[in-house]
């Protein structure tokens, strides 16, 4: 069934009741004219042309327009009772034989091309427009739109700001009240009595001065949102005969096409959903082509990597990754699942907008030095063949209440906000890419905050107004939640929750993490529902155990050989022998719970350092084999033994 959105239906209620209604939101979008008769959009026009019409169905007589650009104007078709431009000459020149001064009008052309009579100042427009709403015997509706232009700052207006906005309201309080219609027929019933009305369409509300909406005796406010599901459904379904392919195609072809494209327009304008369509035409796309007009329309780009996932690249994923991430089978397992699950673009298929969603959220909890950054990396080289596509936060940067404008840019009128935010810049370069936001509960809350919409709608809004779309990242955090408990004794005191020496299992450790992330989000953080979005995602990394450790260390060895010899034409032989020190000398260092990171610590100090020094004391910098045979401590000091040749 076709039906009017909300704030149309208001529109039509409040005009009787109150004399002034501000429009603010998505006025700037084209809006459907509902022929709600023969249940169908009949067309789609401005916001003010959509007034006029309004207007005209409820019994005004005549419709008068105005910008600060093209004055006073009245649009051709519009079917006016009276010649609201020779009104507006005929108050301006009484007022003038009245003595009022500075109301001088010139006839031109408004920008589309409309006959437009412009005042010598705004605070002389407003005037006229107070004589008129108080003075016409002709119902009139008087629209202004761009009023959020009149002002330079709503806060600090000068005196002719000033009686700008003490005549709208002047003329609207005053307005005169006419018969609809008819003036001859008297009876309410055929034709009611209705009171001039103003209409102003602002950006915003608070780019008005705020005394002037906030002790008006009679005034609306109406927000404008963008199309939701149901009008999207609607606008869709109307265009969606002229689409290519689309008579063409079964029932159950139109009906999958049409929930496609009204579950991937979240958050689209009336005009978003008409370009697309236009792409489509443009481009040769079929009803079948309908993913690609709407990424090309978002991104500019035809190409998804994301479809080129096929199932020879992710057949031998887990070994892959598994030979970086040592030792966390059981995580590798489900974070290439959870990929597996974002080519086929089934993230959140059971929800009703899941196309909107991203494409994978993964949490990566765990103590230090497991292999959280270095999955994230090996999803983005299995991913995009390239791990420069993983973009990375380090959330410690993001402590300060204000942080969030650093990621999302700071709002209008602030300084700095034409440069957008770090987040919403990067993803509008690279639409395609994992987004790591590394040791997330160190960010500020308000931060965090920012989150919920990303996870649930894919989108979100910068500080310059532009939507940015996730739909197709993968966003990864890393986080050390759960290793520390606050004490129960002393909240404010954190206390071991996991040990490598005591939880010797990692169902164990993954239990106790689990709720140690849990209490953080719904106890200590209050935000259960940011904990909602991310769902069964949260991956518990088990400490680095000593069955591990050999490849460990053979994988850290190996990095050092090929890196000598690709920098120096050095060729590094570490002996069996030099293998099982380093390996004890680990295994030591293990206990501590340093992980991957702790092994490479101990490798830079026991073998990279002390090889350092062989070097250069032996005046040894390029083509050499050098053989290392032991690693040995003397005095606290690291040692090797070697041989050159």
């Amino acid at each position: 069934m076709i039906e009017k959105s909300k704030w149309q239906r208001e529109l039509v209620v409040f005009s009787r009741l109150v004399n002034t209604i501000i429009l603010t939101g998505n006025i700037n979008d084209q809006h459907p004219i509902v022929n709600e008769s023969k249940q169908r959009i009949r067309g789609f026009c401005s916001l003010s042309l959509y007034l006029a019409h309004t207007c005209q169905s409820l019994g005004y007589q005549a419709v008068l327009f105005y910008t600060p650009v093209d004055g006073f104007y009245s649009v051709n078709g519009l079917q006016q009772k009276t010649d609201v431009l020779e009104l507006v000459e005929r108050v301006a020149r009484e007022a003038q034989n009245g003595g009022q001064d500075g109301l001088g009008l010139t006839r031109r052309k408004s920008a589309a091309g409309n006959a437009s009579l412009a005042a010598e100042s705004m605070e002389s427009a407003a005037y006229i427009m107070d004589l008129i709403l108080t003075q016409s015997s002709t119902s009139i509706a008087v629209i202004v739109s761009f009023s959020s232009r009149m002002l330079a700052r709503p806060d600090d207006l000068d005196m002719d700001e000033r009686m700008i906005f003490m005549h709208f309201q002047e003329g609207a309080v005053n307005a005169r009240k006419n018969h609809a219609g008819n003036p001859a027929v008297a009876d309410y019933q055929d034709n009611p009595v209705i009171q001039n009305q103003l209409f102003l369409i602002a950006d915003k509300i608070n780019d008005l001065p705020a005394w002037y909406y906030l002790s008006h005796p009679s005034l609306k406010i109406i927000d404008i949102p963008r199309p939701d599901y149901h009008v999207r459904s609607q606008i869709i379904a109307g265009y969606s005969t002229a689409f290519p392919g689309f008579s063409e195609a079964s029932d159950e072809e139109r009906k999958l096409f049409h929930d496609a494209f009204v579950g991937a327009t979240e958050g689209f304008t009336t005009q978003d959903i008409a370009r697309v369509f236009q792409i489509a035409r443009f481009g040769k796309l079929d009803i079948h082509g309908i993913d690609n007009a709407i990424l090309l329309y978002k991104h500019g780009v035809r190409d998804n990597p994301w479809m080129k996932l096929d199932a020879c690249r992710l057949a031998g994923a887990e070994e892959q990754i598994g030979k970086r991430v040592i030792g966390q089978d059981p995580v590798v397992k489900v974070a290439v699942d959870i990929v597996k699950r974002a080519a086929m673009g089934m993230s959140g298929l059971q929800h009703s907008a899941s196309s909107s969603k991203p494409r994978g959220i993964l949490f990566l909890a765990g103590p230090t030095g497991t292999g959280k950054t270095e999955l994230a990396k090996a999803l983005t080289e299995l991913i995009f063949l390239d791990e420069s596509n993983m973009i990375r936060f380090d959330m410690s940067e993001y402590r300060q209440e204000q942080s969030d404008q650093r990621l999302l840019g700071a709002p209008p009128g602030y300084v700095g906000y034409e440069a957008g935010g770090q987040l919403t810049n990067a993803v509008r370069e690279h639409p395609f890419s994992v987004l790591l936001f590394d040791e997330i509960e160190k960010a500020h809350p308000s931060v965090l905050d920012k989150f919920l919409q990303v996870l649930e709608d894919g989108r979100i809004t910068d500080g310059r107004g532009e939507t940015v779309y996730f739909r197709d990242c993968l966003i990864i955090f890393t986080s050390n939640l759960g290793i520390t408990m606050p004490s129960r004794d002393n909240p404010s005191v954190r206390v071991q929750n996991v040990s490598y020496e005591e939880d010797t299992d990692y169902q164990t450790v993954r239990d106790k993490i689990l709720y140690g992330v849990r209490h953080y989000f719904n106890d200590e953080l209050g935000r259960p529902e940011l904990l909602n979005r991310i769902g069964n995602n949260i991956l518990v990394f088990d400490y680095i155990r000593e069955n591990s450790l050999g490849q460990i260390l053979s994988k850290q060895i190996s990095n050092i050989t090929r890196n000598l010899w690709v920098d120096k034409q050095i060729q590094l032989v570490v002996s069996q022998e030099a293998e099982e020190d380093l390996h004890q000398f680990a295994a030591a260092d293990l206990s501590k719970g340093q992980g991957g990171r702790g092994i490479g610590n101990m490798i830079e100090e026991m073998l990279i350092n002390p090889l350092a020094r062989f070097m250069f004391d032996n005046s040894v910098f390029r083509d050499t084999l050098i053989t290392v045979e032991h690693v040995y401590r003397k005095y606290g000091t690291a040692e090797i033994k070697a041989k050159l040749g």
